[in-house]
């Protein structure tokens, strides 16, 4: 366990250490000041405000700037939806692919344009190139760039005295395309082209089986001599396409959706170890990033480690959690000591969907780091895991994705909640609630609770929803609590805009593309709409002086509160939900 333990603490170090001087250079970036990328990248920057007709210099209230969001988004789902459901018409499909159905074209364009890259269908055998680099690439650069405008938006409400501008939409936008998410992507992108991943717009190419296998009638696979064939392989299909591009992007993004079904266990997405470790940091990279940009744009670096180290517990709990129930398996898989489940020159443990070449570890530590961020992306099938093993990813889902979190929505929801903790101890010691040196009075707290509240509310009528729905029955493989627990992770995964599923649960069905894209949209534009109205109020707020009565919100106390809240609303909200599904499938297991 020492060598597992290792490796997460090398990983942990590696992200931290990235991510604190990218966050001096975001916070560069997006204040408009000079940076070494500055040279290539500002006339660039103003060729794109003359083709669409910006002016640069505008300044934007949070009315204006809240349209503007949401205008840009409608018109991205229009454009989205439309492109996927006539890619049979459009160019770059070598394969022929027909278009989607509206249900499943509205359910991924919902997908992609709330930065969730939930995916009811398998990337490589329905959608054409044109589709994956010109409809889900673009989203995928342009929604969490959409996520930091949001988050710096609401960091200048925060500091402002008395000015009323929250900055320009489409600048802040073009800023985080241009100069933080493309060089990063670029570095990524090479790196998977090096190490194997395709990028090209060949036809896909057949190769020869080392090993036959047969397919009964069925459709099981079984081997080649078996008798019950009635058909022998030994053909496949590799896909090939632009995938290393839109891997970069999906990790760095947190988007996740994968190019092909598998998403990250793929081969072609993620070849070798040294792909694993670098997707699995970019997992995380660019939201830990903005926790330390907020320390830096309120001038107080304490306050950006006091958010990081409540993130941080959480996540390194939920870690601990996941690679020990993975690696302990269950009682049944051990099977009284007659499996092996040691690690000693191999990976025990529940090796079931889970890929040789990661184990137990990487598989834990992935699954851990694509649920604490909006993610999604999988390097192994969490339908396997085992049921406690499985709720830790639910549950840091459920939270509202505020452990570390999406590009800008998992900060900015976070800050709901510190919002919230601060009303709380303010109360619990007879002040007026102050935060940052601004007074939180009833229009800060509406705005607050419904950051706080929205995930939790919408997962649970989700999941409610499709559970009435005799159709979602059908589409389960498996029964009892373990069927429950893939619909409600399914309601999870969109609610909370993280876009993973655990694998054994067929969604394509109208009712359920529509139940999750509605999901999807409505987590993804309450909480902007709420930030939008929060920054605005902030805004008008003055200035009051540190007193010695004032709350301390960098402390330890306050960290503890601050978890506290967040496991209270969150966590317990969904406790009979998860009761019915993976405590009541592990208490079927050990009793």
């Amino acid at each position: 366990m020492m060598d597992e333990l290792l490796e997460y603490g090398v990983y942990v170090a590696l992200l931290v250490a990235l991510a604190i001087p990218l966050s001096a250079y975001i916070n560069k970036v997006m204040a408009g000041e000079k940076t070494p990328l500055s040279r290539v990248l500002v006339p660039v920057e103003n060729v794109v405000y003359k083709c669409i007709r910006v002016d640069k210099n505008e300044d934007m209230g949070w009315k204006k700037y809240l349209a503007n969001t949401l205008v840009f988004s409608i018109f991205s789902l229009v454009g989205l939806t439309a492109i996927l459901m006539l890619q049979g018409f459009l160019p770059f499909n070598p394969e022929g692919l027909p278009g989607q159905s509206w249900h499943l074209a509205f359910n991924t364009a919902s997908s992609f344009v709330t930065n969730t890259n939930w995916q009811s269908y398998s990337g490589e055998s329905s959608l054409s190139y044109f589709s994956q680099a010109i409809g889900l690439t673009v989203q995928n650069f342009v929604t969490p760039a959409v996520g930091i405008a949001v988050l710096f938006a609401l960091f200048r409400g925060l500091v402002s005295e008395g000015h009323l501008g929250l900055g320009n939409f489409f600048v802040d936008v073009t800023r985080a395309v241009l100069f933080i998410l493309i060089p990063l992507s670029l570095v990524v992108t090479m790196i998977d082209v090096w190490q194997g991943s395709p990028q090209n717009l060949n036809d896909y190419e057949s190769v020869q089986l080392l090993e036959p296998v047969g397919v009964d009638e069925e459709g099981n696979i079984v081997d080649a001599d078996d008798p019950a064939a009635v058909e022998t392989v030994d053909e496949a299909t590799v896909p090939m396409g632009p995938q290393a591009s839109q891997v970069a992007i999906k990790q760095l993004g947190t988007n996740g959706g994968g190019y092909n079904g598998v998403n990250s266990a793929s081969a072609l997405e993620n070849p070798t170890p040294l792909t694993n470790l670098v997707e699995c940091l970019s997992l995380l990279l660019i939201p830990v990033a903005c926790v330390f940009c907020f320390g830096r744009y309120v001038m107080d670096r304490r306050q950006g480690r006091a958010v990081f180290a409540a993130m941080f517990v959480v996540f390194l709990v939920s870690l601990v959690i996941v690679g020990v129930c993975e690696q302990m398996g269950t009682p049944q898989l051990a099977a009284d000591g007659q499996v092996y489940m040691g690690t000693d020159g191999q990976s025990g443990g529940n090796m079931e969907g889970k890929e040789t070449r990661f184990g137990v570890t990487d598989s834990a530590l992935w699954a851990t780091f694509t649920t604490s961020a909006s993610n999604g992306a999988v390097n192994s099938m969490h339908d396997s895991y085992t049921p406690l093993g499985g709720m830790i990813p639910i549950i840091l889902m459920a939270l509202g994705e505020v452990i570390f979190g999406g590009v800008g929505c998992g900060l900015y929801s976070m800050l709901g909640f510190v919002i919230l903790t601060v009303f709380i101890a303010g109360l619990m010691v007879g002040r007026t609630p102050e935060w940052l040196g601004k007074k939180i009075g009833p229009k800060e707290m509406r705005m607050a609770v419904i950051l706080c509240i929205t995930t939790p509310l919408l997962i649970l009528v989700g999941s409610a929803v499709m559970c009435l729905d005799p159709a979602t029955v059908d589409s389960l493989n498996n029964p009892g609590a373990h069927g429950f627990s893939e619909v409600l992770y399914a309601a999870t995964s969109a609610g909370g805009n993280n876009g993973s599923a655990f694998a054994g649960f067929n969604a394509n069905t109208p009712l359920i593309n529509v139940v999750l894209g509605l999901e999807m949209l409505a987590n993804r534009f309450i909480p902007i709409v709420a930030v939008c109205i929060l920054a605005g109020s902030l805004c008008t707020r003055p200035k009051v002086a540190v007193s010695a009565g004032t709350l301390s919100t960098c402390n330890t106390q306050f960290v503890f509160l601050l978890i506290l809240m967040v496991l209270l609303v969150g966590a317990l909200t969904m406790f009979p939900a998860l009761a019915l599904g993976p405590v009541a499938e592990h208490l079927m297991m050990v009793l």
